[in-house]
């Protein structure tokens, strides 16, 4: 769950979620965006795609950044 504190966005775990994970995790934009589109539903190559629009940068440099995200995610417990 998204949560606004002091102009930051955290992650709150909620659900099922809370058995394994009890912190909260400060994201960046560019994090907040790749959950969003996560939770959107879309493939990664799509993600790599808008995340390299959407920063001006070239696809390889895109899919590190995005990877680098989702696998700080997963090993927080987040997602799998």
């Amino acid at each position: 769950m998204f949560c606004p504190v002091m102009g930051k966005t955290m992650v709150i775990s909620t659900g099922e979620l809370e058995n394994t994970f009890t912190g909260m995790i400060k994201m960046n934009e560019p994090s907040v965006k790749i959950w969003k589109w996560i939770e959107k539903g879309l493939e990664r190559n799509e993600i790599y795609t808008i995340y390299a629009k959407t920063y001006d940068i070239d696809m390889e440099l895109a899919k590190s950044e995005v990877d680098c995200v989702i696998e700080k995610m997963k090993a927080a417990g987040v997602f799998e």
